[in-house]
């Protein structure tokens, strides 16, 4: 039997800001979906120094197949330029939980990341880590 894909991710790039919404949970099936059809993903890995700001819609729980898959896809990424993770969480039933749970995930990728209650000042935050992160490109 064939498994059908839970969640869904959208990505655009700004400049050198990874944006994506989306609306979980995700199953192993929506990731490899959401993220096979990411080709701005290739093309912000052109930029030296990148970051990723995520709004995401519901509950934000990853099957543990998804959540390990989210950890890979975080690794690789920063191998590749990536810098840090804003993370913005809406009607979610129960936040504190999806904090714990993408924290250990994000924990797991040793990616750097900060959770915000808007689009503006995750914005302002990742703005100052890349200009930070600009100072010591040499």
């Amino acid at each position: 039997m064939m498994k059908t894909d839970h969640g869904t991710l959208h990505f655009e790039l700004v400049n050198n800001i990874l944006m994506i919404e989306g609306c979980g949970p995700w199953n192993k099936e929506a990731m490899i979906l959401s993220l096979s059809n990411a080709n701005v993903v290739q093309r912000l890995r052109t930029h030296e120094k990148w970051g990723v700001i995520v709004t995401l819609n519901g509950d934000p729980i990853h099957t543990p197949e998804a959540a390990e898959l989210l950890v890979e896809y975080v690794k690789y990424d920063k191998q590749n330029g990536r810098i840090a993770t804003a993370l913005i969480l809406t009607d979610c039933t129960a936040p504190a939980l999806g904090q714990r749970h993408l924290s250990d995930l994000y924990n797991q990728a040793g990616e750097a990341y900060q959770f915000f209650n808007n689009i503006n000042d995750a914005k302002m935050w990742m703005t100052s880590i890349l200009a930070q992160a600009e100072q010591y490109v040499y």
